[in-house]
């Protein structure tokens, strides 16, 4: 199955167009998070990571979409960059995060991912990075599994803990 992968984009109204995509994996990701304190509200899911997004590319990120052959978006991916040196990790010039990948779920393992991926770290490595990463959602092993197969491992762990009296 052809794809298509876009050059870096930081169009604002191109973002409106990833909102099914966006939607299909905080689903998905409700399935499987081992972590049970996820948005329920889909739609407002979409417009607080819109938000996010606009916020991003405000601030130099850019994203790359998959398309199908006859033009229908299949994925997405969403790059920010933070320049120079990190506080904890090993890097000199700086960092690319993949803030976001997702492909539609009828085109996962067809390549489209992977694509996504490639194209995502030419980005990082095109603005000067030297370290790229990439959070994956606990209890997503098929992501997990991706990604370890593309080189990338484990390096710190996000521990969430909800307070049931937050002014406590």
């Amino acid at each position: 199955m052809p794809h298509h992968i876009s050059g870096p984009r930081i169009d604002v109204d191109g973002l409106e167009d990833l909102a099914p995509l966006w939607m299909e994996l905080h689903r998905h990701h409700r399935t499987v998070s081992e972590y049970r304190a996820l948005v329920q509200d889909v739609a407002a899911s979409w417009q607080r990571r819109l938000a996010w997004y606009r916020r991003l590319l405000e601030g130099g990120a850019s994203y790359l979409t998959a398309s199908d052959d006859e033009g229908r978006l299949i994925g997405y991916a969403m790059v920010a960059i933070e320049a120079g040196p990190d506080d904890t990790f090993e890097t000199e010039q700086g960092t690319g995060e993949i803030v976001t990948l997702v492909v539609t779920e009828a085109r996962r393992s067809t390549g489209v991912g992977q694509a996504l991926l490639g194209a995502a770290e030419g980005i990082a490595r095109d603005r000067g990075c030297d370290t790229v990463k990439i959070a994956v959602m606990a209890g997503n092993g098929r992501a997990g599994a991706f990604y370890e197969t593309h080189g990338y491992s484990g390096a710190e762990h996000v521990l969430y803990r909800r307070l049931s009296d937050p002014a406590a």
